[in-house]
C-alpha cells in the first residue's frame, strides 16, 4: 500500500513544481527560427510572458554561435517586444519572475549588435526595472557613461537611455548626465537631457551643489537657469540652491570670472537670477548672502562687467531680503556717489554718477528704513542732484524708523 501512495504522490509534486507547458509553448520547443517568430507573434495574453521567456533563453543560449543571426535577431526582437507594455499587466508578474525578466533584457542588449533590438530593449527596461532598479540603472549608467566617452554617434538608443536613466537614476547618473548636458555631445537629444537632468536633480540636493563647485561659470549660469525654469523644483528646494549657488560663486568670482568677458556676463546673469529668486520668495536665510552679492554687483557694475540696468535691478531686488548690513552696504555706495558729485561740483572733469543707480540707492533705503542712512540721505538734498533725485531722497528721508 505504501508503493502505491508514493508514486502518485511524486506525480502530484512534480506536476506542481513544473507545470505543463502549453501547446505553443510546445510548438516554440520543436520548431525552427521561423516557426518560433510566427508563434511569438501569435501568442495569446496569458502565453506572452512564459513563452517569450523562453525564447530570450534560446537566443541567449545560442549567441555565440549565431550572434550575428538576422533570423536569431528577429526571434530575440519578437520576444522583447511582445512582453506586455501595460504597467497593470507587468505589475501582476511575480518580483522573481520581473527581475529575470529584466536580467535577460540587459543580457540580450549586450550580445547582439542589432540596433532594432537595442532600442526594443531600451523600450521595456525601464518598466521591468521595478523588481531591482539598482541592476537596471547600473546598466544605464555604464551604456551612457562608455557612449561618452566613444564620442558614440546618434542612436535612438542613446536617448532612451537618457530618458529612462532620468526616471530611475542615482547620484552617479546624475553626474553622468550633466557631463552629456555640459558637453552638448548629442544636441539632437537636448530636451531628453534637459530633462532627465532636473529630475535627476529634484532629490539631490548635495550633489547639485558639489555639480555647481566643480562647474564652469557658464555651465554654472545655464544649469542654474535650467532648475530655476523647471516646475518640478519646490520653492524651498530652488531657494537653498540659489543660496548655496550663490556662495559658491561669491566664493569663487575670480576663478570664475577668469576666463574672460563672456564668462563674467554669464556670472552676472547667474547673480542676478539667482537674486531673483531668494527676492521672490523672500528668502530670510539668505540674508548674509544677499548682502554679499549686491557688493560683488557693485564691483562688476564698476568693472563694466554688469550693466546699469541690471545693477539697479539687483539694488531693488536686495531690499526684499532686508538687514542691517544691506543698509550699510547701501548706504555707502550712496555715500560713494554724493562724494562723486561733490567733486564735480569742484571740478568738472569727475564723471557723475548714474541718475538711475542713485535712485535706486535713495529709494532702496528709503525701504529699509535703516536710520544710519540719515547723513548720506540729508547730504543728497545738499548736492547739485538733478530735482527728482533730491524729491526721492526726502522721501526716503520721511520713510526712516526712528
Amino acid at each position: 500500500m505504501k508503493i502505491k501512495v508514493f508514486f502518485p504522490l511524486i506525480f502530484i509534486v512534480n506536476s506542481l513544481a513544473f507545470p505543463a507547458a502549453s501547446l505553443n509553448e510546445q510548438k516554440f520547443v520543436k520548431g525552427s527560427l521561423a516557426d518560433k517568430i510566427q508563434i511569438m507573434q501569435k501568442l495569446s495574453e496569458k502565453e506572452t510572458v512564459p513563452v517569450a521567456k523562453r525564447g530570450l533563453d534560446f537566443a541567449i543560449e545560442n549567441a555565440d554561435i549565431l550572434a550575428s543571426d538576422k533570423d536569431l535577431a528577429k526571434l530575440v526582437i519578437a520576444c522583447v517586444k511582445v512582453f506586455p507594455s501595460d504597467p497593470e499587466l507587468i505589475a501582476k508578474i511575480p518580483a522573481d519572475d520581473l527581475k529575470k525578466i529584466c536580467e535577460r533584457f540587459m543580457t540580450v542588449f549586450k550580445l547582439f549588435k542589432n540596433k532594432e533590438l537595442k532600442a526594443a530593449v531600451m523600450e521595456k527596461l525601464e518598466l521591468y526595472s521595478s523588481a531591482d532598479s539598482e541592476l537596471a540603472v547600473a546598466f544605464l549608467n555604464d551604456y551612457l557613461s562608455t557612449a561618452f566617452k566613444v564620442g558614440k554617434k546618434t542612436e535612438n538608443v542613446i536617448e532612451g537611455a537618457i530618458v529612462s536613466v532620468g526616471r530611475i537614476g542615482n547620484e552617479e547618473s546624475l553626474s553622468i548626465i550633466y557631463n552629456i548636458w555640459s558637453s552638448n555631445i548629442w544636441p539632437e537629444y537636448q530636451a531628453a537631457t534637459d530633462e532627465a537632468l532636473v529630475l535627476l536633480s529634484q532629490d539631490s540636493f548635495s550633489d547639485v551643489i558639489k555639480i555647481l563647485s566643480l562647474s564652469k561659470i557658464e555651465d554654472f549660469a545655464r544649469f542654474f537657469s535650467l532648475l530655476h525654469k523647471s516646475s518640478k523644483k519646490s520653492q524651498k528646494s530652488l531657494c537653498e540652491i540659489a543660496e548655496n549657488a550663490l556662495l559658491i560663486a561669491i566664493n569663487n568670482a575670480e576663478k570664475l570670472k577668469a576666463s574672460g568677458k563672456d564668462s563674467e556676463r554669464a556670472f552676472a546673469s547667474f547673480q542676478l537670477e539667482a537674486q531673483k529668486i531668494l527676492s521672490e520668495y523672500s528668502w530670510s536665510h539668505a540674508a548674509n548672502v544677499v548682502n554679499s552679492n549686491i557688493l560683488l554687483a557693485k564691483k562688476a557694475y564698476d568693472e563694466g562687467s554688469m550693466d546699469e540696468a541690471d545693477f539697479v535691478k539687483m539694488i531693488g531686488l536686495s531690499v526684499k531680503i532686508p538687514s542691517s548690513a544691506l543698509a550699510q552696504s547701501l548706504t555707502d555706495m550712496l555715500l560713494e556717489c554724493n562724494g562723486k558729485v561733490e567733486k564735480a561740483d569742484k571740478s568738472g572733469d569727475v564723471k557723475m554718477p548714474a541718475k538711475s543707480v542713485v535712485l535706486a540707492l535713495i529709494s532702496a533705503l528709503g525701504v529699509l528704513g535703516d536710520k544710519t542712512s540719515f547723513d548720506a540721505l540729508l547730504y543728497v538734498t545738499y548736492l547739485s542732484y538733478p530735482p527728482e533725485v533730491v524729491d526721492e531722497a526726502k522721501k526716503s528721508l520721511a520713510q526712516l524708523n526712528w
